[in-house]
């Protein structure tokens, strides 16, 4: 059976390897440092989930969202964003624009697993 693709979309090179590491060969994964390569990879390699940072060069993380959603192609991507922003109107608008998950940095990986685990089924 196929590994199911991980988008990571950071411009943290540090987050890529931790998520890598900690999911090991679990995912095929699939890295993007900027909103616009991130909007790009996700429409060429229609990954099943995106770990999606908030604050990216280019394009946000609220706009990459937003336009997955709003897509008939990709909209069924899961996304979760993770991000330092965690006011309480920051996971709202997270929300709004059709994040899946809102998971606020530093992360708990085993939070981040458990959200990644209910997602995909």
């Amino acid at each position: 059976m196929p590994k199911k693709k991980m988008l990571i979309a950071d411009d943290s090179h540090y987050s890529h390897e931790i998520y890598t590491s900690f999911f090991g060969d679990e995912f095929e994964y699939l890295h993007a440092y900027d909103g616009a390569d991130t909007l790009a990879m996700a429409i060429a390699e229609m990954p099943e989930l995106i770990i999606l940072d908030l604050m990216m060069p280019l394009l946000d993380g609220r706009a990459i969202c937003k336009k997955l959603k709003s897509y008939p192609k990709t909209k069924d991507i899961k996304i979760i964003m993770v991000t330092a922003k965690n006011s309480q109107s920051d996971r709202l608008v997270g929300f709004e624009v059709g994040a899946d998950d809102y998971i606020e940095k530093p992360c708990s990986l085993e939070l981040l697993a458990r959200s990644v685990k209910h997602l995909l089924g």
